[in-house]
C-alpha cells in the first residue's frame, strides 16, 4: 500500500513538473513529437498545390552574422522555407530531420530557415549547440507570401517563383518521396 502511494506521488510530481516548469516541458514534449515523426504518421505530402500563387521575393532577411540577404538572388532556385522558433516543441522536433534533408539535397535546394524568436541570440546559440549546418535567417518583417497562423509552417517555391507546397504543423520532410519532389522541381 505504501509502495503504491509513493509511486502515485512520484508520478503526480512528474506531471506537475511537466505542466509548470517550461525548461522541463519543452524538451520532453519535443522529444515525444520527434518520436512521433519517426512513425510515418507525419510524413510530408509529395502532392503539389493545385492553385499555386506567386512568391514575393521583396522582403528583408538577415543571416546569423547580421548581413542582409538579397532574396532576388534566390530567384530561379527551388526554395524550402520554414518558419520556426526555439520555444516551439514541434519546430524543435522536426529540425533534426530538416537538417538531414538539407545535407542530402542542400546543393540543389536553397533552405531558408526563418526564426521568429524575439531573442535572436537564443536562436543562434540553439542552432550552434545542435551543430546544425542549415543556415538560419531572421526577418525584418514577414513577407505577405509567407502568411501563417501557426508554426512551424513550411513552403516550397519552384524555380518559376510559384508556391507549390505549404504545410502548417510538424512534418517529416526527410523522406524519399519528399526529396524526389524537391529534386524534380
Amino acid at each position: 500500500m505504501l509502495k503504491s502511494r509513493i509511486i502515485d506521488f512520484i508520478l503526480f510530481s512528474l506531471l506537475l513538473l511537466l505542466l509548470f516548469v517550461p525548461s522541463i516541458r519543452l524538451p520532453v514534449v519535443s522529444n515525444v513529437q520527434k518520436a512521433l515523426l519517426y512513425t510515418g504518421l507525419f510524413n510530408a505530402s509529395s502532392e503539389l498545390n493545385q492553385e499555386s500563387e506567386t512568391f514575393d521575393y521583396k522582403f528583408v532577411l538577415y543571416n546569423m552574422t547580421g548581413e542582409q540577404v538579397n532574396l532576388n538572388r534566390k530567384r530561379e532556385k527551388v526554395l524550402f522555407i520554414n518558419i520556426w522558433a526555439t520555444w516551439c516543441p514541434p519546430c524543435i522536433a522536426e529540425m533534426p530531420e530538416i537538417a538531414k534533408l538539407y545535407k542530402s539535397v542542400g546543393g540543389e535546394v536553397e533552405f531558408l530557415m526563418i526564426s521568429v524568436d524575439q531573442d535572436q541570440l537564443k536562436a543562434k546559440k540553439w542552432v550552434k549547440d545542435k551543430r546544425f549546418t542549415v543556415q538560419v535567417y531572421f526577418p525584418k518583417q514577414i513577407n505577405p507570401s509567407l502568411s501563417y497562423e501557426a508554426i512551424p509552417t513550411t513552403w516550397v517555391i519552384d524555380r518559376n517563383g510559384k508556391i507549390i507546397f505549404k504545410k502548417t504543423g510538424m512534418a517529416q520532410y526527410n523522406t524519399e518521396k519528399f526529396k524526389s519532389l524537391l529534386l524534380s522541381l
